[in-house]
């Protein structure tokens, strides 16, 4: 198999001024492309449904209970209708879904819009087998649902596979993001006694490197990234960009050092190009959301809202839910986050979208009237 691309990032890189992060990528080819395989190549791409505008965020109103089947219908119709595409089966005739599972059942992507997606990518021609449901911990799909218990085999959810990346699986070894920082289970006394620049790994070494999940580089037409909103020590919060970067990689752990080596490497992942080729929405669900004690689920501090929001710009995304994390927490008697979570700079100034709240525009969207039930989702409403 062709060897492509191996991204690298420097710790200097982490030293940078706050709004100054710079990705150091050095590009490796195995083999020289014709212009037939270039041609081809461009012809594939050129079939990968677009971005929206940076900025532009779609906000509807979930109904309480529901399925999310008309919320996320129409907002892809927006999204639709503001690119001048529709999202049909291309050449892979797949699509994934990312969920987020980190912090159990209590606080993971609502089922519901896990759902909703899946009946609206089956009204575009999709099949089932072909909606691939991807996080990093097959323990903590099991322990949010989405995967069965283990006595009962299985690995589908709603009849749609789920690809759970710590089996191994899924990773490509020529395709991972290369960092000196040491992994978490070399932590030994020995270790830390030692100076940074001594146990920094050398190049080449396996343990510096964090592997991309290859369904979602090469296997699928486009993906969508489903969020949850919480807290978090090392990320001030873990929302958009942390989904589709440290918790759709291996050996990622290691980045939680401190809130400089984390967001650090939040942009710099987010920002290589074949991790975003695909990857054309962020959905993040206001159904559960935590705003302090994260970034495990502790339902005192979670709160519900019914609201779905919908962008391209995941920057955009997590400015808004850092605004209303820090609302809430102001509320409550507790401190701000502060500063900003430094990703979001650093992702906007490798161009990943915007997080200044005048260039945030948010578009409502009115539900459309009900869909009628298809024999598939009666099934998934029965399940």
């Amino acid at each position: 198999m062709r060897r492509l691309r191996i991204l690298k990032a420097k710790l200097n890189s982490l030293l940078v001024p706050f709004f100054a992060c710079q990705v150091d990528r050095r590009v490796r080819l195995s083999c020289v492309l014709g212009m037939a395989s270039l041609f081809g190549l461009s012809q594939i791409v050129a079939q990968i449904p677009p971005r929206a505008s940076v900025g532009l965020v779609w906000e509807t109103n979930i109904e309480e209970g529901g399925l999310y089947y008309e919320e996320v219908e129409a907002l892809l119709k927006a999204y639709e209708l503001a690119v001048g595409n529709s999202l049909q089966p291309g050449p892979e005739g797949k699509v994934g879904l990312k969920v987020n599972t980190r912090g159990g059942r209590g606080l993971s992507t609502p089922h519901g819009l896990v759902r909703g997606l899946i009946g609206a990518m089956e009204r575009r021609g999709f099949e089932r087998k072909n909606i691939l449901i991807v996080d990093h911990s097959a323990y903590s799909m099991r322990r949010a649902g989405f995967l069965p218990p283990l006595s009962k085999g299985e690995t589908l959810f709603a009849g749609c596979p789920v690809l759970a990346l710590d089996t191994k699986a899924y990773y490509n070894k020529d395709w991972y993001y290369d960092s000196p920082l040491p992994p978490p289970l070399k932590e030994s006394p020995q270790f830390l006694s030692k100076k940074c620049d001594e146990v920094a790994l050398k190049e080449g070494d396996e343990e510096r490197k964090s592997f991309f999940a290859a369904p979602l580089l090469f296997e699928v037409d486009f993906w969508f990234n489903l969020v949850v909103g919480v807290d978090d020590p090392a990320l001030g919060i873990d929302g958009a960009l942390a989904n589709v970067t440290l918790w759709n990689v291996s050996n990622s752990r290691r980045f939680l050092v401190n809130q400089t080596t984390a967001s650090a490497a939040v942009a710099e992942i987010a920002a290589i190009p074949e991790l975003q080729e695909r990857l054309i929405l962020h959905f993040m669900s206001m159904e559960r959301y935590q705003f302090i004690a994260g970034p495990f689920f502790n339902s005192l501090y979670t709160r519900s809202e019914p609201q779905l929001r919908m962008s391209s710009d995941p920057v955009a995304l997590d400015r808004l839910l850092f605004d209303r994390i820090n609302e809430l927490r102001l509320f409550e008697g507790f401190p701000e986050i502060d500063p900003l979570p430094r990703q979001l700079p650093f992702a906007a100034s490798l161009q990943l979208g915007v997080f200044d709240l005048k260039q945030i525009h948010i578009r409502k969207v009115k539900t459309l009237r009900r869909i009628k039930a298809s024999p598939v989702q009666k099934i998934l409403r029965t399940e």
